[in-house]
């Protein structure tokens, strides 16, 4: 299937690793230009080269941390200089730590907000005008399942989660006469580090003994029988960049294998 992307312009946020590469490497493979950004230096190194090797058509790469406006601004502007206009834009930060009411801090929730909420908030700013300007453009966030069901121990994101898709489906209602399409990603449970520290979490509180304990209880709670796989996800998000999903916006996509029991989830 011919999806449009090829030449067009991707910015792709902590795409060193997890969900974030492995849709950077989708798009490289469609022949996209790739301007990625990730905190850390070395596994940002070893992406850039794989997407060069996987064929984009050109790459970009910056080590920034998305609470970092400035740094966040410098790096659009870069982008917009030595490759275009943004066309496509994966608005991915990760996740905020796990823990449950009582722990967590006034600070843990003001930095959970900085981290998933402005950060979208910020780049949306800096991107979606020039998206609506020429009438193209495709924001995909990737959120998590909590959107749609609370997940234990994971009050934060079961609070924030939550309001950076209702800022993602009311910028789709503003963003659609411009040609635009804003849509959120709801992972459930995959194979990623994000969810390695989740089982680590659950080790050190007792929670469970073992690796393999914690997924074995993960697996049986999943009709699917497994944890998804990053690439499968990236699938999904490359999709909804292309120009076939040009009718797709404002929605919050679960892949979860079945994990949601919602009968609207």
């Amino acid at each position: 299937m011919e999806l449009g992307i090829k030449g067009r312009t991707a910015l792709l946020t902590a795409a060193s690793r997890g969900f974030g590469r492995a849709t950077a490497m989708r798009l490289a493979a469609e022949g996209a230009k790739i301007a990625v950004c990730a905190r850390g230096e070395a596994d940002l190194a070893a992406v850039v080269a794989d997407l060069r090797a996987a064929g984009a058509a050109a790459v970009v790469a910056s080590a920034l941390d998305v609470v970092d406006g400035p740094a966040v601004e410098r790096f659009v502007e870069e982008v917009r200089h030595d490759m275009g206009p943004v066309d496509l834009m994966l608005l991915n930060a990760g996740g905020p730590p796990a823990g449950n009411f009582e722990e967590l801090s006034l600070e843990q929730w003001e930095a959970a907000y900085r981290l998933n909420l402005e950060s979208s908030l910020r780049l949306c700013r800096l991107v979606l005008p020039d998206m609506t300007g020429r009438g193209y453009g495709r924001i995909v966030q990737i959120a998590s399942v909590t959107v749609k069901q609370p997940v234990e121990n994971l009050i934060l994101s079961n609070v924030i989660r939550p309001a950076t898709h209702a800022l993602i489906k009311t910028l789709s209602l503003e963003a659609a006469p411009g040609g635009v399409t804003v849509n959120t990603v709801a992972p459930g449970f995959h194979l990623t580090s994000a969810v390695e520290r989740l089982i680590d979490k659950k080790i050190e509180t007792g929670a469970a003994r073992t690796r393999e304990e914690v997924l074995s209880a993960w697996e049986a709670e999943i009709p699917a029988g497994r944890l998804g796989e990053a690439d499968e996800l990236a699938a999904l998000i490359v999709f909804l960049m292309s120009e076939k999903a040009g009718y797709i916006t404002g929605q919050c996509i679960a892949s979860d294998g079945g994990w949601v029991r919602g009968t609207f989830g």
